[in-house]
């Protein structure tokens, strides 16, 4: 069964607003391609990424698959990138918090190019996410400003209790997203040693008791 359309434009519109230097390859929104910045030897390099939606998604994780030819210690020898959050994968994990990880893997742990000469590929191609993505980006700003505009005149008019009770829904949402994304993280930092198991310990129950409340008004 593949993935529903409103998964589908649920995450595109997150990475979007979240993420930066990937597209949909060829408009497909289960298959996302970008460049990230890494670490070498040879200072900093820009990495191809491919990232693949499995129809289950987001019962299971994506498949990131490293384009540009390296050695690194989280690569597979079919070259798919291994990390603990996709091994420890949870459904309320989004595509944008895959990039972001991706992002902060390759910044941390050096990766090398391989004796093989890495395909040339024209500065053009590398920055065309990115000229891709102010476009949408000036899109969705357009977007939220006309958004804006309705919600003025709506005010204006009175809003029916319908359109307010919808608002209220949606501004709810994004609280619960965003307080996912915090609890993401504080694990993330906790993971890596950077804050003290006390410090974790009242960061996560603090945002776990927020998250519920929001859950119980949703």
């Amino acid at each position: 069964m593949p993935i529903p359309d409103s998964v589908l434009a649920r995450e595109y519109s997150l990475v979007m607003e979240r993420a930066y230097a990937f597209e949909p390859k060829g408009g497909d929104l289960t298959t996302w391609i970008g460049y990230v910045p890494a670490i070498s030897d040879e200072g900093e390099i820009l990495i191809q990424v491919e990232i693949k939606l499995p129809d289950t998604f987001p019962s299971l994780p994506p498949v990131v698959q490293i384009i540009t030819p390296i050695t690194h210690p989280n690569l597979t020898s079919d070259n798919i990138l291994e990390m603990r959050m996709l091994a420890r994968w949870r459904t309320s994990y989004h595509l944008f918090q895959v990039i972001v990880e991706v992002i902060r893997l390759f910044s941390k742990v050096p990766a090398r190019k391989t004796e093989k000469a890495p395909k040339v590929v024209d500065p053009q191609t590398q920055l065309h996410p990115l000229v891709s993505q102010k476009e949408q980006l000036a899109v969705i700003l357009q977007q939220k400003k006309v958004e804006l505009n309705d919600i003025k005149e709506k005010k204006s008019s009175a809003m029916s209790s319908r359109a307010l009770q919808k608002e209220k829904l949606k501004h709810v949402e994004d609280e619960i997203l965003n307080v996912e994304n915090q609890i993401f993280a504080v694990e993330q930092q906790f993971e890596d040693y950077d804050i003290s198991s006390l410090e974790f310990a009242k960061k996560f129950y603090s945002l776990k008791k927020r998250l519920y409340l929001l859950e119980t008004h949703s």
